[in-house]
Protein backbone atom coordinates (compact mmCIF):
# COMPACT_ATOMS: atom_id res chain seq x y z
CA UNK A 1 0.00 0.00 0.00
CA UNK A 2 1.26 3.63 -0.82
CA UNK A 3 2.55 5.89 2.23
CA UNK A 4 -0.35 8.32 1.39
CA UNK A 5 -2.84 5.67 1.52
CA UNK A 6 -1.58 3.84 4.77
CA UNK A 7 -1.77 7.39 6.39
CA UNK A 8 -5.60 7.67 4.85
CA UNK A 9 -6.49 4.46 6.53
CA UNK A 10 -4.65 5.85 9.45
CA UNK A 11 -6.56 9.05 9.99
CA UNK A 12 -9.92 7.24 9.85
CA UNK A 13 -8.51 4.59 12.62
CA UNK A 14 -7.67 7.61 14.72
CA UNK A 15 -10.95 9.18 14.14
CA UNK A 16 -12.96 6.66 14.55
CA UNK A 17 -10.77 5.62 18.31
CA UNK A 18 -11.74 9.07 19.49
CA UNK A 19 -16.04 9.41 18.38
CA UNK A 20 -16.80 6.10 19.09
CA UNK A 21 -16.84 6.26 23.02
CA UNK A 22 -18.95 8.75 22.30
CA UNK A 23 -21.26 7.62 20.84
CA UNK A 24 -20.79 9.02 17.25
CA UNK A 25 -21.53 7.56 14.05
CA UNK A 26 -19.36 7.82 10.61
CA UNK A 27 -20.32 8.23 7.42
CA UNK A 28 -17.59 8.15 4.53
CA UNK A 29 -18.14 9.15 1.06
CA UNK A 30 -16.30 7.37 -1.87
CA UNK A 31 -15.73 10.89 -3.48
CA UNK A 32 -15.37 14.22 -2.01
CA UNK A 33 -15.78 16.25 -4.47
CA UNK A 34 -16.53 19.43 -1.51
CA UNK A 35 -13.24 18.35 0.47
CA UNK A 36 -15.39 16.55 3.36
CA UNK A 37 -13.92 12.83 3.95
CA UNK A 38 -16.92 11.83 6.58
CA UNK A 39 -19.51 13.31 8.57
CA UNK A 40 -19.22 12.40 11.94
CA UNK A 41 -23.08 12.22 13.28
CA UNK A 42 -24.64 12.34 17.02
CA UNK A 43 -28.38 12.18 18.65
CA UNK A 44 -29.04 14.52 21.11
CA UNK A 45 -32.40 14.91 22.88
CA UNK A 46 -35.40 17.00 21.90
CA UNK A 47 -34.81 19.48 23.72
CA UNK A 48 -31.38 20.64 21.65
CA UNK A 49 -31.48 22.88 19.36
CA UNK A 50 -30.32 20.69 16.53
CA UNK A 51 -31.33 16.79 18.10
CA UNK A 52 -28.88 15.15 15.01
CA UNK A 53 -25.96 18.00 14.70
CA UNK A 54 -23.53 16.48 13.02
CA UNK A 55 -19.94 17.77 11.50
CA UNK A 56 -18.18 17.60 8.45
CA UNK A 57 -14.21 16.79 8.38
CA UNK A 58 -11.29 16.96 5.80
CA UNK A 59 -9.11 14.42 7.08
CA UNK A 60 -5.56 14.50 6.68
CA UNK A 61 -2.25 13.18 7.56
CA UNK A 62 1.17 14.65 8.07
CA UNK A 63 4.74 14.07 9.48
CA UNK A 64 4.77 15.45 13.37
CA UNK A 65 6.28 18.72 13.39
CA UNK A 66 5.60 21.93 15.47
CA UNK A 67 6.98 24.94 14.85
CA UNK A 68 8.87 27.05 17.77
CA UNK A 69 6.04 29.52 17.64
CA UNK A 70 3.67 26.99 19.19
CA UNK A 71 1.66 26.13 15.52
CA UNK A 72 1.60 23.22 13.52
CA UNK A 73 2.50 24.57 9.98
CA UNK A 74 -0.37 22.53 7.52
CA UNK A 75 0.11 22.95 3.86
CA UNK A 76 -3.28 23.25 2.49
CA UNK A 77 -4.14 22.63 -1.34
CA UNK A 78 -6.35 25.49 -2.33
CA UNK A 79 -9.51 23.66 -3.61
CA UNK A 80 -9.55 22.34 0.00
CA UNK A 81 -9.19 25.82 1.30
CA UNK A 82 -11.98 27.03 -0.90
CA UNK A 83 -14.55 24.19 -0.14
CA UNK A 84 -13.82 24.62 3.58
CA UNK A 85 -13.89 28.30 4.16
CA UNK A 86 -16.82 30.46 4.75
CA UNK A 87 -20.15 30.53 7.06
CA UNK A 88 -22.65 29.14 4.03
CA UNK A 89 -22.38 25.72 4.97
CA UNK A 90 -25.49 23.59 6.63
CA UNK A 91 -22.84 21.86 8.94
CA UNK A 92 -19.99 23.14 10.79
CA UNK A 93 -17.07 21.89 8.94
CA UNK A 94 -13.49 21.23 10.39
CA UNK A 95 -9.93 20.14 9.06
CA UNK A 96 -8.61 17.14 10.91
CA UNK A 97 -4.63 16.63 10.81
CA UNK A 98 -3.51 13.73 11.74
CA UNK A 99 0.15 13.76 13.03
CA UNK A 100 2.36 10.57 12.63
CA UNK A 101 5.97 10.07 13.31
CA UNK A 102 8.01 9.48 10.41
CA UNK A 103 8.05 5.66 10.36
CA UNK A 104 5.07 4.08 9.66
CA UNK A 105 6.07 1.14 11.65
CA UNK A 106 6.53 3.66 14.68
CA UNK A 107 2.38 4.47 14.45
CA UNK A 108 0.80 1.73 16.94
CA UNK A 109 2.69 0.20 19.38
CA UNK A 110 0.41 -3.24 20.56
CA UNK A 111 1.13 -3.90 24.15
CA UNK A 112 -0.21 -6.86 26.35
CA UNK A 113 -3.36 -4.99 27.83
CA UNK A 114 -3.41 -1.52 25.24
CA UNK A 115 -2.88 -0.17 22.07
CA UNK A 116 -1.24 3.12 21.09
CA UNK A 117 -2.12 5.03 18.54
CA UNK A 118 0.75 7.97 17.62
CA UNK A 119 0.90 11.01 17.90
CA UNK A 120 -2.30 13.07 17.84
CA UNK A 121 -4.88 15.17 15.69
CA UNK A 122 -5.48 19.25 15.50
CA UNK A 123 -9.02 20.59 14.38
CA UNK A 124 -8.53 23.94 12.79
CA UNK A 125 -12.04 26.01 11.40
CA UNK A 126 -11.91 27.96 8.12
CA UNK A 127 -15.59 29.34 8.47
CA UNK A 128 -13.74 32.78 8.67
CA UNK A 129 -10.54 32.36 6.70
CA UNK A 130 -9.93 35.23 3.98
CA UNK A 131 -10.30 35.15 0.58
CA UNK A 132 -6.70 34.77 -0.65
CA UNK A 133 -4.67 34.56 -3.96
CA UNK A 134 -3.03 32.07 -3.74
CA UNK A 135 -3.19 29.04 -6.90
CA UNK A 136 -2.41 25.79 -5.62
CA UNK A 137 -1.44 25.96 -1.35
CA UNK A 138 -1.70 27.71 1.62
CA UNK A 139 0.17 27.10 5.04
CA UNK A 140 -2.40 26.46 7.73
CA UNK A 141 -1.17 27.78 11.19
CA UNK A 142 -2.79 25.17 13.89
CA UNK A 143 -2.67 25.80 17.00
CA UNK A 144 -0.97 23.22 19.44
CA UNK A 145 -3.90 23.96 22.24
CA UNK A 146 -6.67 23.05 19.28
CA UNK A 147 -5.93 19.14 19.58
CA UNK A 148 -8.36 16.62 18.76
CA UNK A 149 -9.23 14.54 21.55
CA UNK A 150 -13.00 12.96 23.59
CA UNK A 151 -13.55 16.39 25.34
CA UNK A 152 -12.30 18.62 22.59
CA UNK A 153 -14.78 16.23 19.67
CA UNK A 154 -17.58 16.93 22.41
CA UNK A 155 -17.25 20.45 22.51
CA UNK A 156 -17.48 20.54 18.80
CA UNK A 157 -20.02 18.62 18.49
CA UNK A 158 -22.09 20.00 21.50
CA UNK A 159 -21.32 23.27 19.79
CA UNK A 160 -23.00 21.84 16.24
CA UNK A 161 -26.24 20.88 18.40
CA UNK A 162 -26.32 24.24 19.60
CA UNK A 163 -26.32 25.75 15.95
CA UNK A 164 -22.85 26.98 16.34
CA UNK A 165 -20.03 26.37 14.27
CA UNK A 166 -16.49 27.21 15.46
Amino acid sequence: MYKTNKKEEFSLAFVYALFTPLGYNLAKFSVDDDSIDIIVKAKYERSSKIRNPQLDIQLKCTKYTFSNDGYLHFPLKMKNYEDLRGDNRANPSYLVVVCVPENDDDWVIVKPEEILLKYSAYWFSLKDAPAVSNKNNITIKIPKYQKLDLDSFKMLMNKASEGIAL
